[in-house]
């Protein structure tokens, strides 16, 4: 009696005829979007970097520092600096009146703003130089505003109404602080460049005349 013929091995038929894993699509893959992701970041910050550092502007600064009344035009006075200083208050190189002074005190380094320029004929102050009889109170700088005082003069200290201090000019800026120095009849003395509206430089140098002591008043200081 023959063998029977024994049927074909059924698993080796299923490994032969299984369909082999799907691979995922190269633009699928996590890793490759984010690759992406972080060039066309790159690309953006590198556009909005190089447009940033083009986008600046000539604008003058302060090489030294100035008082109320200094002529900016003069050398070594203002520096040309590009800035991105995000708002027009700024004066921008070639814009500045040929005659412009400081209408305010100003630092070394500070951008140059609109309003800290006036032009000579507007300003209306003059520059008066004081001794006067005492040192200014600790801090008081260019830029203060003081008020005149004037003391009775020694020789005329038995006349009425001769021991009374006496306002002279108020609202006058300082310019320039000198060096204290020892009075004559003892004590100290320091000299003081005031700016003096036109309006009061009269009764200013009619003080200063008289030859009593005068005193500066610090009331504070311009915005």
């Amino acid at each position: 009696m023959s063998p029977t013929p024994r049927a074909p091995h059924r698993s080796a038929s299923r490994s032969l005829t299984r369909p082999s894993a799907r691979r995922r699509a190269p633009w699928k893959d996590p890793r490759l979007a984010a690759g992406l992701a972080l060039i066309g970041t790159s690309v953006v910050l590198g556009a909005w970097a190089v447009t940033t550092a083009a986008d600046t502007e000539p604008l003058y600064a302060l090489a030294q520092d100035v008082a109320p009344g200094d002529d900016l035009t003069a050398e070594g006075v203002l520096t040309v600096v590009d800035s991105h200083p995000g708002t027009g208050s700024y004066v921008r190189a070639g814009q500045l009146p040929d005659d412009a002074v400081a209408a305010q005190a100003l630092s070394a380094g500070d951008l140059l703003p609109g309003s800290a320029v006036a032009e000579g004929q507007d300003l209306a102050l003059r520059a008066v130089v004081l001794t006067v009889s005492s040192s200014l109170p600790a801090g008081t700088t260019t830029g203060d505003v003081v008020d005149l005082w004037a003391l009775p003069a020694a020789r005329t200290s038995t006349e009425a109404g001769a021991g009374e201090a006496a306002v002279v000019a108020q609202g006058l800026i300082v310019s320039r602080v000198g060096e204290t120095g020892a009075a004559i009849l003892g004590g100290t003395t320091t000299s003081v460049e005031v700016l003096v509206p036109e309006e009061l430089v009269g009764a200013v140098l009619t003080a200063v005349g008289q030859g009593g002591p005068l005193v500066l008043v610090p009331t504070g200081q311009l915005a």
